[in-house]
């Protein structure tokens, strides 16, 4: 059972949905209140309401204790007004409102758009919409994306299986996986590529497109890659789709293209499980050369692994490409701490609607996306179990709630983020009790906001209390902090015009995961 809620003549408003997995949380019926240390000691304050309920109403205004769900301490003077959604905070960002092309800002991290306007990546991965949609389908799924504050869409040119066709018997083809003879007339497969790319681009979203997705085990489309067909391949799509300011390409696909053992298992008996490497960059290289508007470029890893030793003198190889486990954080601040300066893309992490190990709830699911962005990514990719191959459920997963999560990280970071953050790790003494332990559910991921505009940090899991120094950001600027709730939306003011070494701020009580804000 999952728990939303919306602030309406002061209260919140809780829903109740049960299409996601939602740690529980139990909201009260109204914000939560602070207990505030004053400077220079003495007692605490406590709420009207929690004084009430204790049975102390009417003992004072400050008294020892308290159990508000927020709190600022010891280095300043508390705020006279109590924490409240902050007034004229945003709305849902309508983020996939962006100007094609995409291409690499100034600072060779961050994207912009042709009116150099900041672009955010955030994208789903309907994998095999292509294949497996009628037009009408993949209107309403790129619709609801679009509308709900994803960027992009991430799919195959081809089904992950070769003998498919498309939703209208259409083979791509002339014979099965002969990738150098594409089958050609006047209504066929390929027109409906170029339809679904262009219904992309009229709702705004890039169409980042795997030419022939190699497979885990190499079981899709890596065997019939050839150095012979690739180039022929690559050249055929850039005369069909290079000229789309919105198209992206992300070649491979879930494997490693040196292995010739577990990532080759999978390829059927006759086709080569040789390297793929060479062939690989002249799919590239042809892809690159063929374009008339500028269009981005990378590689779809295998788990955990990155190919810039591979791919990483090739001029196409544009994004740095991170696939990570629940775990993002590391791989993305690999990636991120090369010498070599790209923008960072987490193209997958694990999926919400697994029915096998690791199982993660929604929580979990949108925690991969948080640490990714918090450890220097330009964008991140979410997905569901039932939408990548699209079954008979995926409908029902467009509304599951990790996807609207998505919508909610959408507007956090239009609204407070303007380029890429700098992660920041213990020793910047931003958090002097530490940023948890890696790897588990206490890691809390940290970074500074562009401009020096302040920093951000999410936390996985509750805290009684966090300790702030906001000299380790500036030593003589004060700053306001704000509670940011990754599961509502819901912004809460905490306090303005503070600064020290030790600023004390208490966890929102019902919360399972949580993000603070702490800006000039």
């Amino acid at each position: 059972m999952a728990y939303g809620g919306n602030w309406e003549g002061g209260r919140v408003v809780v829903r109740s949905e049960t299409v996601d997995s939602e740690p529980a949380r139990t909201q009260t019926a109204g914000p939560a209140e602070p207990v505030v240390a004053p400077a220079g000691g003495g007692g605490r304050r406590i709420s009207r309401r929690d004084a009430l309920r204790l049975g102390l109403f009417g003992l004072g205004g400050v008294i020892i204790g308290g159990l508000g769900g927020f709190a600022l301490g010891r280095s300043t003077a508390p705020s006279a007004t109590a924490p409240h959604p902050v007034s004229g905070a945003p709305e849902r960002a309508g983020l996939a409102s962006a100007s094609f092309p995409i291409t690499i800002g100034a600072d060779a991290r961050s994207l912009v758009d042709s009116e150099g306007r900041h672009f955010l990546y955030l994208a789903d991965t309907p994998w095999n919409a292509i294949s497996r949609m009628t037009r009408e389908s993949f209107t309403t799924l790129a619709t609801a994306r679009s509308e709900g504050g994803f960027t992009a869409l991430q799919m195959s040119v081809l089904d992950f299986d070769p003998r498919a066709q498309n939703a209208y018997g259409e083979r791509p083809f002339a014979e099965r996986g002969d990738l150098a003879e594409p089958l050609r007339g006047e209504a066929d497969y390929w027109t409906h590529v170029e339809w679904c790319v262009d219904e992309c681009a009229r709702l705004g979203l890039v169409a980042c497109l795997v030419p022939s997705w190699y497979g885990g085990w190499g079981d899709a489309w890596r065997g019939y890659v050839t150095e012979d067909n690739a180039a022929a391949y690559g050249t055929f799509l850039a005369d069909l789709l290079g000229d789309r300011p919105n198209v992206w390409w992300l070649l491979g696909g879930d494997n490693d293209p040196t292995d010739e053992g577990e990532a080759t298992s999978g390829v059927p008996g006759g086709l080569s499980r040789g390297p793929v490497v060479a062939a690989t960059i002249q799919m590239g290289r042809a892809l690159y050369e063929g374009q008339s508007v500028p269009q981005l470029m990378s590689y779809h890893t295998a788990r955990e692994m990155t190919v810039e030793e591979h791919f990483g003198d090739e001029a196409w190889y544009q994004l740095s490409a991170a696939y990570s486990g629940a775990d993002s954080a590391p791989f993305v601040r690999a990636e991120f701490d090369r010498s070599t300066v790209r923008p960072v893309i987490l193209w997958e992490s694990y999926y919400d609607g697994r029915d096998r190990e690791p199982l993660l709830d929604r929580r979990e699911v949108r925690g991969q996306a948080y640490h990714a962005f918090l450890s220097g990514a330009a964008g991140a990719a979410y997905g569901h179990e039932d939408v990548w191959p699209v079954t008979e459920e995926w409908p029902a997963a467009l509304a599951a709630g990790s996807a609207e999560d998505v919508s909610v990280l959408s507007t956090l970071l239009a609204a407070f983020v303007p380029g890429v953050l700098e992660p920041l790790g213990p020793e910047s003494g931003l958090l002097p009790d530490g940023h948890g332990t890696p790897g588990t559910a206490s890691a809390v991921a940290v970074a500074a906001l562009p401009d020096g505009a302040g920093a951000m940090a999410y936390f996985g899991e509750p805290r009684s209390t966090i300790r702030i120094d906001t000299t380790a950001l500036d030593a003589d600027a004060t700053f306001a902090i704000r509670w940011f709730d990754p599961a509502t939306g819901e912004e809460f003011f905490v306090a303005d015009d503070r600064a020290g070494e030790d600023v004390v701020v208490s966890w929102p009580s019902t919360w399972s995961d949580a993000v603070l804000l702490v800006r000039r």
